[in-house]
């Protein structure tokens, strides 16, 4: 075969290999698009609370791409704020269906704890925040929202590690002190509760909450490190004086804090009538036994010094008579 015959013939096998592969290629699906543009201005108007536009942004970001899952979960937080909750919630079972991501899913999992809340149901809403931390286990604020619901149970053990955890995360997190406080607080353990109210105090120096929560912990404490009674009454009362001046005008009639003044002012009341019945107890029983050693001594001189009730004392013993000296024994010298 000559020359230009073999080349036409590779020619031809390399045209024969190609077709099926620009064949193959024609009819497979274009890459997805990513509305990344439309998903950022969902976002933009949710955080200015503009919850209908943003739905409309979000929609405009699924006709593109409709499995897009961040799209998904700005519309799905839109009609959260909406309360339009079942839309709410056939658009998690779509993100589910398309491959949320874990920090999706903890965002989806917070706004279904958030409505367990709201229905009271505070066992419902301890799981689902504990999936949505588990999900995403970086996160002080999922974190301290599961604690800030143990609190709601009265579980001071579980509240413990969780609170701790948030504020080991984000020890710039005022509230997740706040809330340690609280668990600690509940745990009878007062000295770290009064530590991690001072470190909110810190970080936000006009936390009234702090200020109003110290007042508590010196209200209820049986006793505190190096005080009586009246100086942790006392404490207490200042405490809940300055939360009165921190809130103003603001502080609503409702408010506990001048009902909480009242019962630690009550209490030292007591605490001074109970002192003042326990010394004149103390000066009546002086004065009984001082009456009663005076009498005594009075019938012990009328006795003839014998005081009554006494045992005799018993006869000394006649004296002896001295041995006789030894025979030859050398007279005494005077």
């Amino acid at each position: 075969m000559k020359a230009p015959a073999i080349r036409l013939s590779i020619a031809l096998a390399m045209l024969a290999l190609a077709a099926p592969t620009a064949a193959l290629a024609r009819r497979q699906p274009p890459p997805a698009v990513i509305p990344t543009e439309e998903t950022q201005k969902a976002r933009d108007l949710y955080k200015v609370g503009r919850y209908p536009d943003a739905v409309l942004a979000a929609k405009a970001a699924l006709n593109k791409n409709e499995r897009y899952t961040p799209a998904m979960l700005v519309m799905a937080k839109s009609y959260y704020k909406l309360h339009k909750y079942e839309w709410m919630k056939k658009l998690w079972e779509m993100m589910q269906a398309n491959g949320a991501s874990s920090a999706e899913k903890a965002e989806i999992y917070q706004l279904l704890a958030f409505l367990e809340v709201d229905q009271k149901n505070v066992p419902g809403a301890i799981q689902l925040f504990k999936q949505a931390a588990e999900a995403k286990p970086d996160d002080a604020i999922l974190w301290n929202n599961l604690g800030a619901q143990y609190l709601a149970a009265k579980n001071y053990t579980d509240a413990t590690p969780v609170l701790e955890r948030a504020a080991q995360l984000q020890p710039g997190f005022a509230k997740a002190h706040l809330n340690l406080g609280d668990a600690y607080r509940g745990a009878k353990q007062h000295e770290k509760a009064q530590e991690e109210y001072q470190k909110a105090l810190q970080l936000f120096p006009n936390y009234a909450d702090a200020v109003f929560n110290l007042g508590i912990l010196y209200l209820d404490a049986d006793k505190m490190p190096n005080m009586d009674l009246f100086a942790k009454e006392n404490t207490a009362i200042q405490y809940f004086q300055k939360y009165k001046q921190m809130m103003g005008g603001t502080l609503p009639p409702s408010d506990p804090a001048e009902a909480y003044i009242a019962e630690a002012q009550d209490k030292i009341k007591k605490e001074e009538k109970r002192l003042e019945r326990l010394k004149k107890q103390q000066e009546r029983e002086a004065a009984r036994a001082a009456k009663k050693a005076a009498d005594d001594a009075k019938k012990a001189a009328a006795g003839g010094g014998q005081a009554p009730g006494a045992t005799p004392a018993p006869p000394a013993p006649a004296p002896q008579p001295a041995p006789p000296a030894p025979p030859g024994a050398p007279p005494v010298l005077q």
